[in-house]
């Protein structure tokens, strides 16, 4: 009885001595996420009229009693080709408000008109709105589009510019006080308010994310890529009229359907084209999915004639793009 007692102990002490020897389970580790999905989209086209002065007349038309003149220039002559540079500084503000959907104020210019018509020099005066002064140099290269009848001696013309952000309801921006005019200056009232909404993607996503990112879930992106595009491209043919070519968006999508990082290649295309994309592509929603995406998409920008009008076209979609229409 002893020794089976002594036994029994001994193959204890053994079978505890056994369990302590084994290795500690290892710890539990959560699920790898599945690689996001690699999507290639065709080409996405993007057309847009270049912006032209209208055809001023052979003749400036005689003066009303009482109108204003600078020279041989008058204030029924000069309105009509100034307030046509409004659509072009539309496209201007549209594209800026990408890089501050608020801003808003005002800026006068003064212009100096040679003999031929043609303008020689343009400059902003006063102190332009601090949130619009990287913005000028896009209004003034929209001015020098314009052109006037030769009326055989220089002219001294200023243009006030007033602008709203669609982002704020309810705000108002008078137009700008002029200061009193320069020995030969003839002040043209601009009667518009440059009123724009910030570009925005019009896609709303699904609330229940997708098992896996799809061709079909992404295409439903394109038009917003082709909108994006156009505000974008019209605001560089107005610094760069002969501005067109190609480049590729690269997005990696987040599987909420956030961009997490956009490139553009290639990397050396030139602004403000390439600001103005990666800065709006950033704001671009994709409908979520449970392992996000790394999207390819090509872009192909053409400029097409315009006829004289002066306007900017309305883009609607096209051939696979965004075509204008003449206003």
């Amino acid at each position: 009885m002893y020794s089976v007692r002594a036994s029994s102990i001994v193959f204890a002490f053994g079978l505890v001595a056994a369990c302590s020897s084994r290795p500690p389970p290892r710890p539990l580790t959560a699920p790898h996420p599945p690689d996001p999905i690699a999507i290639s989209l065709p080409e996405v086209r993007v057309s847009h009229a270049q912006w032209i002065s209208p055809t001023p007349p052979q003749m400036p038309p005689p003066p009303r009693r009482g109108s204003r003149r600078s020279g041989s220039m008058s204030l029924e002559l000069a309105q009509p080709i100034l307030v046509s540079t409004n659509e072009p500084v539309r496209a201007c503000y549209k594209a800026f408000l990408a890089f501050s959907p608020q801003a808003g104020g005002s800026i006068v210019t003064l212009m100096r008109i040679g003999p031929s018509g043609s303008i020689d020099d343009v400059e902003t005066i006063g102190s332009p709105d601090p949130s619009l002064a990287i913005m000028s140099q896009c209004v003034l290269a929209a001015l020098r589009t314009r052109r006037f009848p030769g009326m055989g001696a220089p002219s001294l013309v200023s243009f006030p510019f007033s602008f709203r952000s669609g982002e704020i309801s309810g705000q108002t921006v008078p137009m700008p006080t002029l200061p009193p005019p320069r020995p030969g200056e003839m002040q043209v009232p601009n009667p518009e308010n440059i009123t724009v909404r910030p570009w925005r993607p019009a896609l709303i996503p699904a609330s229940t994310p997708a098992h896996v990112m799809t061709r079909e879930l992404v295409d439903a992106v394109v038009p917003d890529v082709q909108t994006l595009a156009d505000t974008c491209y019209a605001a560089t043919l107005v610094v760069n009229p002969a501005a067109e070519g190609d480049f590729t968006l690269r997005v990696a999508v987040e599987p909420s359907g956030n961009v997490n990082r956009l490139d553009i290649t290639p990397a050396e295309f030139p602004s403000p084209m390439r600001d103005c994309v990666v800065t709006l592509g950033r704001q671009l929603h994709f409908h979520p999915s449970l392992t996000g995406a790394i999207v390819t998409i090509p872009v192909s920008l053409r400029r097409i004639e315009a006829d004289t009008s002066g306007a900017s076209a309305s883009p609607s979609p096209a051939a696979g793009g965004l075509m204008p229409v003449s206003r």
